[in-house]
């Protein structure tokens, strides 16, 4: 674990010897501020941001002698720092700041700054040096204490191939159990078209430090790089490296990344807050004109490291879902370390069904009903052929993509059934939908399959009470019991009126069929309770009967 001393101290250290650097390529620090809660850096401002960014959105217009140029200049940069021996250890493209643009009318060259390293890589978590495989080079991944003025060189050859690829990330595609393999069997970035470019970003990368070149060496290289001839290249053509890792090609072109750099996530609105966490509506505009896609970002609050560890099984339950009624998983972001994860989602514009049915109630009838109830149910299914017990399914759980398709999300209560049982045993404490609970999740703590079955009965009450507030579950049984009732007494007379066979009413103008349904559901014993598979085609059947 990272003390919080280590990462002031290393804050502190990389402002010190950025406010002792004069050179034209390195951002001018003016100082700090102390304060305390934070502590604040103040710099030169520039005016046309990060360089990944600045090629990504100028990438029509930016040719190959502009990139050539920036990358003169940073080496430039770095050149002065290996002549003073200071390392700057987190050399990337978005550490590089646009402060001129280029004009070609008056044949002025753009104007780069190197701007400071942040917090240094020997005192960073482990997963955030994995997530900043190719830029941390392979030795101190290994052992971050090893960091050299040799980790400097390579990162600028990983930093040239961005600059050549038009500010894209190298291996974004790649988990980084797949990065690590990457550097197990010393494997290179995909080459550039441009073979003698290639040739100096592999002598950057090369796995032996000792035998990375200087920066000296690097400027005199990229001075007899450049001939007209170059102009003509498609400049974002890579060729498949001799090296590339066994069983990993077309994993970079194909995939989708999963990783998200928190700098681009921009805040729009809470979605909602619980006790220990929050779902935001962001955009994440890597483009920075308000032109990214807008996801849902679900992060914990005040966590301690038992939430952490659910967090992280919520999140690697939904990466391997895929279905088209269950919420998609889009990535991760780590903003400083593994205790400020983020999960990125799909967003879903209707928001919660709970909410959806009680402010469009005029635009439902019961097919609508019936639709949304059929592709709860595929969902679910899918979650029980996986073994999976979602133990929270609600209405405030189910998201509304559109008028014709919703999708069950909030996967925080998931657990996997164990191969050799088909229940689940909770033991650990917390608070509960114990409204939406089978008897046997009540008395036993035990989740099953058919619990979640037992759940979505309550969830067929939502829809048709269309989650009027007064006819809610809690509201209902708690009317039953006394409204006097408080704490652990509220589970105890629930259990009582289960046991002496209470059941939710029938919804007002609720179909007869639709309420045996119901009933079907809530049965005392699990195995008395029918499938998922089996509940969407009875509950189709209807739609087509009522339909027809």
């Amino acid at each position: 674990m990272v003390s919080v001393f280590s990462l002031r101290q290393s804050f502190f250290e990389s402002a010190s010897m950025m406010s002792q650097l004069s050179h034209k390529h390195l951002l001018l620090n003016y100082g700090i501020c102390v304060c305390t809660d934070e502590h604040i850096m103040v710099q030169e401002y520039v005016r046309f941001g990060s360089l990944d960014t600045y090629l990504k959105r100028n990438r029509n217009t930016i040719n190959i002698t502009w990139k050539l140029e920036v990358a003169k200049q940073l080496a430039w940069a770095l050149h002065h720092l290996e002549e003073k021996s200071l390392i700057h250890g987190n050399v990337c493209a978005r550490n590089v700041l646009v402060t001129r643009e280029e004009d070609r009318k008056t044949g002025t060259p753009p104007f780069i700054k190197l701007s400071d390293p942040g917090i240094s890589i020997t005192v960073q978590p482990r997963e955030i040096l994995l997530e900043r495989i190719p830029w941390v080079p392979p030795e101190c991944v290994k052992d971050s204490r090893t960091l050299s003025l040799a980790a400097d060189k390579w990162s600028f050859g990983t930093t040239l191939w961005e600059i050549y690829c038009g500010g894209e990330q190298p291996l974004a595609a790649y988990d980084t159990a797949k990065k690590l393999l990457f550097y197990e069997d010393k494997h290179q970035l995909p080459a550039p078209k441009w073979t003698e470019l290639a040739s100096v970003i592999n002598s950057c990368m090369d796995y032996e430090p000792l035998h990375r070149p200087s920066f000296r060496a690097l400027i005199r290289d990229l001075n007899s790089l450049y001939t007209p001839d170059y102009e003509l290249l498609v400049e974002s053509d890579t060729v498949p490296s001799r090296h590339r890792a066994p069983g990993l090609a077309g994993a970079f072109e194909s995939q989708e990344p999963t990783q998200f750099q928190a700098r681009h996530l921009i805040f729009l609105q809470l979605l909602g807050k619980g006790n220990f966490g929050s779902v935001e509506k962001c955009r994440y505009d890597p483009l920075q004109d308000n032109t990214g896609e807008v996801v849902a970002v679900k992060k914990l609050q005040h966590s301690t490291a038992e939430h952490l560890r659910d967090f992280e099984r919520e999140i690697e339950i939904l990466r391997s879902l895929q279905h088209e009624n269950i919420v998609r998983y889009k990535g991760v972001c780590y903003s400083a370390g593994r205790n400020n994860l983020r999960l990125v989602m799909e967003f879903l514009p209707f928001g919660s069904l709970r909410d959806y049915l009680s402010k469009n109630r005029e635009r439902f009838d019961h097919s609508k009903l019936l639709l949304y109830a059929s592709q709860i149910c595929k969902g679910m299914d899918y979650l029980a052929e996986k073994r999976y017990v979602h133990r929270d399914l609600a209405t405030r759980n189910i998201l509304v993509e559109s008028e014709f398709r919703v999708k069950i999300g909030d996967f925080g209560l998931t657990k996997v059934l164990p191969q050799d049982k088909e229940y689940y045993t909770v033991r650990e404490p917390g608070e509960s939908p114990i409204f939406w609970y089978a008897p046997e999740s009540l008395t036993e703590s035990k989740f099953s399959v058919a619990s979640d079955v037992w759940s979505f009965g309550v969830v067929l009450y939502e829809l048709f009470t269309y989650s009027e507030k007064r006819c809610s579950p809690p509201a209902v049984f708690m009317e039953q019991m006394g409204e006097d009732k408080q704490g652990q007494m509220i589970v105890y007379h629930l259990i009582d009126l289960l046991k002496r066979n209470y059941r939710l009413p029938a919804p007002e103008g609720c179909p007869a069929e639709i309420h045996s349904l119901m009933k079907r559901c809530w049965a005392p014993e699990p195995s008395d309770r029918p499938l998922f598979r089996d509940l969407a085609r009875t509950v189709d059947d209807i739609q087509d009967s009522q339909s027809g």
